[in-house]
């Protein structure tokens, strides 16, 4: 029997259409309109967050979840030079082959890893 070829983000990328599981229905969609979407997501300034403004911030984190499922925080007050080695930790971790990164599954509770994605799940689930 023939090895099955293993689903990757390389080989989704040659697709010419959508594949069905990778659509959301329309319920489970962000909620910002076809004819005002923006480019730029929202912004959110924790500068306050301590103090007075705790309120207002947590009322625009919920709006941005809410809206567009994403938002940037900005005067989070966390060092460059750690953000910095966040990010190259992990475009290092992701750069990882499948396998390796399998190795840090996170489902059934497992605590120091990552979700597997759509994209892994079919490797996963053959190993």
């Amino acid at each position: 029997m023939a090895p099955t070829k293993a689903t990757t983000l390389t080989s989704l990328s040659e697709e010419k259409t959508l594949q069905q599981k990778f659509v959301r229905d329309e319920d489970e969609r962000p909620k910002v309109a076809y004819n005002t979407f923006s480019n730029e997501i929202p912004v959110i300034s924790l500068a306050g967050i301590d103090g007075t403004q705790r309120l207002d911030i947590c009322k625009k984190i919920v709006e941005a979840c809410e809206d567009w499922g994403i938002f940037q925080v900005v005067d989070h007050g966390v060092d460059l030079g750690l953000v910095s080695e966040m990010n190259r930790f992990a475009r290092e971790f992701f750069a990882l082959p499948s396998e390796e990164k399998l190795k840090f599954d996170m489902s059934g509770g497992k605590k120091g890893g990552f979700i597997v994605s759509s994209h892994l799940q079919v490797l996963h689930h053959t190993l």
